[in-house]
C-alpha cells in the first residue's frame, strides 16, 4: 500500500482568525495557491490517489478539494475521517484506513499528527519527521493495510 500524508496548506493564524473555532480556519490565498500546486504536482509524479482521507476541519477540506478534482475522486472515494483530525491517534487512523482499503490512499490532516503517523508507520516513533504546510510524504508499505 503506498499512503500519501498530505499535511494542509497554509491556513489563517489563529491569532488572526479570533475568537471563532480552529476547525473553522479557512486556507490563505497563498495556501489555495499550494493546494492547486500539490494537485498538478502530485499526480504529474505518478500519484495515483484511489482513496483520499480528509481530516473534518475546513482548511483541510480546502487542501483537498483542488486533489479530489485532479484525481476525479467522487463518493465512497473521498471519507472525511474524524481520525484526522487533530490529535488524532495513530491506530485508530490505521483501523479507519485498513476499513475502506485500496492500493494507494491520501491522508490529508494537521501536524504533528501526520509527523507521528509518519515515524508510526516506518516503525520508529522517535523519527524526527516534519512536514511543512502544503508538504507531503510518501510511505510504502509491503501489504495493503496500514496495521495487522
Amino acid at each position: 500500500m503506498d499512503v500519501y500524508l498530505i499535511r494542509h496548506a497554509e491556513a489563517v493564524e489563529r491569532e488572526v482568525f479570533g475568537d471563532r473555532p480552529d476547525e473553522d480556519r479557512p486556507l490563505t490565498d497563498a495556501g489555495r495557491a499550494q493546494a492547486e500546486r500539490l494537485a498538478t504536482a502530485l499526480p504529474a509524479r505518478g500519484a495515483l490517489i484511489q482513496r483520499l482521507f480528509i481530516s473534518p476541519t475546513v482548511r483541510t477540506r480546502q487542501t483537498a478539494e483542488p486533489l479530489v478534482a485532479a484525481w476525479r475522486l467522487a463518493g465512497e472515494a473521498v471519507i472525511e475521517a474524524d481520525e484526522l483530525a487533530p490529535e488524532g491517534k495513530c491506530r485508530k487512523v490505521a483501523r479507519r484506513v485498513n476499513k475502506q482499503p485500496a492500493a494507494v490512499v491520501g491522508l490529508v490532516g494537521h501536524r504533528p499528527d501526520l509527523n507521528e503517523l509518519a515515524a508510526w508507520l516506518i516503525g520508529d516513533k522517535l523519527a524526527q519527521i516534519a512536514l511543512d504546510k502544503g508538504g507531503v510524504a510518501l510511505i510504502r508499505l509491503p501489504d495493503n493495510e496500514l496495521e495487522k
